[in-house]
């Protein structure tokens, strides 16, 4: 399964918002968790049932994101059962924007490619935005997958860790160092008020981070 997915589909993404005369975005979000009951009390969501949180996310998704912007879910998009299916296919579509889709652990990739909203679905992708920063265009790449990693592509050269499936609880305890100097962050949308976030508050709310010298021994 998992090599018929990545040969299925792309792991890279380029998008370049540089061009155009249309100020576009970037955004990643994840682990929505759609009609699942028992996710309100888990991740102590502030929504008494699941069509009020269903109603926040969606209205939170389209306040934020643009028909003209990109997201990147970072999977478990649902817990529906088979006479709700079609339901979280309607409000899938009514999302807005171009959406790539990573795979979670409670994600089928055929249930997945069966709503048909998707522009690419995969375990692990790789995207690569060319911005403007300080004046300057510069390449930023994000590096994600729905498990957090501990060692991804480019995290020497400053790239970012963009993973979901944690809700927030790798922030706490004995795991809490994970995240000390490594540009790593949790996209679950518990976690940013029930809305994407973009690639710009990822490296703002990172811009903390002093990777440390690399160091070369030759034997």
């Amino acid at each position: 399964e998992f090599r018929r997915v990545l040969f299925r589909s792309k792991v890279r993404v380029n998008i370049d918002l540089t061009q155009g005369k249309v100020k576009n975005n970037v955004f990643f979000t994840s682990d929505f968790h759609l009609f699942h009951k028992n996710v309100i009390r888990f991740d102590n969501r502030p929504f008494n049932d699941v069509e009020e949180m269903h109603h926040a996310i969606e209205t939170g998704w389209n306040e934020t994101v643009n028909q003209n912007d990109t997201v990147i879910y970072l999977g478990d998009l649902s817990f529906a059962r088979r006479e709700d299916s079609q339901r979280v296919v309607e409000l899938v579509n009514r999302l807005n924007g171009t959406i790539h889709y990573v795979l979670g652990n409670h994600d089928k990739f055929d249930e997945i490619k069966k709503i048909g909203r998707f522009q690419t679905i995969q375990d692990y992708l790789e995207v690569r935005i060319r911005h403007m920063q300080d004046g300057k265009s510069v390449e930023t790449l994000f590096c994600c997958m729905h498990y957090p990693i501990y060692s991804w592509n480019k995290s020497h050269h400053g790239s970012y860790m963009i993973h979901g499936h944690c809700h927030g609880n790798l922030h706490h305890g004995e795991d809490a160092s994970f995240y000390v100097n490594r540009k790593v962050i949790d996209v679950g949308c518990m976690l940013h008020d029930y809305k994407p976030i973009s690639y710009e508050q990822v490296i703002d709310k990172l811009s903390h981070v002093v990777l440390p010298k690399l160091t070369r021994t030759i034997e």
